[in-house]
């Protein structure tokens, strides 16, 4: 049986594939690395946040009010903004989905030692509570990139999905 996932007026996708393209932003080698980082990674222009912790607070916080435009501000990698690789439109239309996934009563953080995290990257789990999926438990890792602002990098979707496998 598949499983769909709403992602605008009637267009769909497999819950497991936008799990998996939630999952982990895998975008390594679509930006150059001789470049100067853009304009759009100042703090004056409100991409990532000051501290993991915060990018992971907005995200949810964002998540919860549907407000697709700071969840895409606050999504990336190492390299930045995931839309400076897969464009606006694309990573919106994630955060569409993720949002109804994420849609909550509350939530709260505690840090996720993990062996295989790098020095750049710093894990949570996010306990949720009230989602249409019941209360979950969400691992997050946000990653800084080298102009210090931190985004959310990737969800453990599982809990989210009914996926235990």
């Amino acid at each position: 049986m598949i499983r769909t996932v709403a992602i605008g007026r009637g267009a769909t996708a497999t819950a497991g594939l936008a799990a998996g393209l939630l999952l982990a932003v895998g975008l390594s080698g679509c930006s150059s690395k001789s470049s100067p980082a853009p304009a759009a990674y100042t703090t004056a222009n409100a991409y990532g946040a000051g501290t993991a912790e915060d990018a992971i607070r907005s995200f949810l916080d964002a998540a919860a009010a549907q407000e697709y435009s700071r969840m895409r501000r606050l999504f990336g990698t190492k390299d930045g903004p995931a839309e400076e690789s897969w464009g606006v439109q694309e990573v919106e239309q994630r955060m569409v989905v993720l949002s109804g996934m994420l849609l909550h009563q509350s939530y709260s953080l505690r840090p996720l030692e993990l062996g295989y995290i790098r020095e750049d990257q710093k894990g949570f789990v996010a306990t949720i509570i009230g989602t249409r999926y019941g209360n979950v438990n969400v691992p997050i890792t946000a990653v800084r990139t080298m102009a210090g602002r931190w985004f959310v990098e990737q969800l453990g979707m599982d809990s989210l999905t009914g996926d235990s496998s």
